[in-house]
């Protein structure tokens, strides 16, 4: 799950700029893992009139089913905060 490519196959941007660069990333997985949990509570608890018990298998399965996207948003997320985009960069 946690493969990267090296570079990009484009321009030659290094994915792993310096040793560690993704543990910064944890923070940004935090924050989506705070905005889904809001969210599927707020749907389960208002819209769909789920108890406390309901909720929190709602919950389990979503961050279940979402674990691995949300990781690999979270590190393109970190790595598009410190690498900025350049069209004109070729190979």
């Amino acid at each position: 799950m946690g493969n990267m490519h090296k570079e990009c196959a484009v321009c030659g941007c290094d994915y792993n700029p310096e040793p560690s660069f993704y543990y910064g990333s944890m923070y940004v997985s935090y924050g989506y893992t705070v905005a889904i949990f809001v969210a599927v509570f707020i749907l389960g608890k208002y819209i769909f009139n789920l108890d406390i018990v309901g909720i929190v298998i709602a919950l389990g399965v979503t961050l279940v089913l979402v674990a691995p996207y949300l990781f690999r948003l979270s590190r393109a997320t970190w790595l598009n905060l410190f690498v900025k985009y350049n069209p004109d960069a070729k190979k």
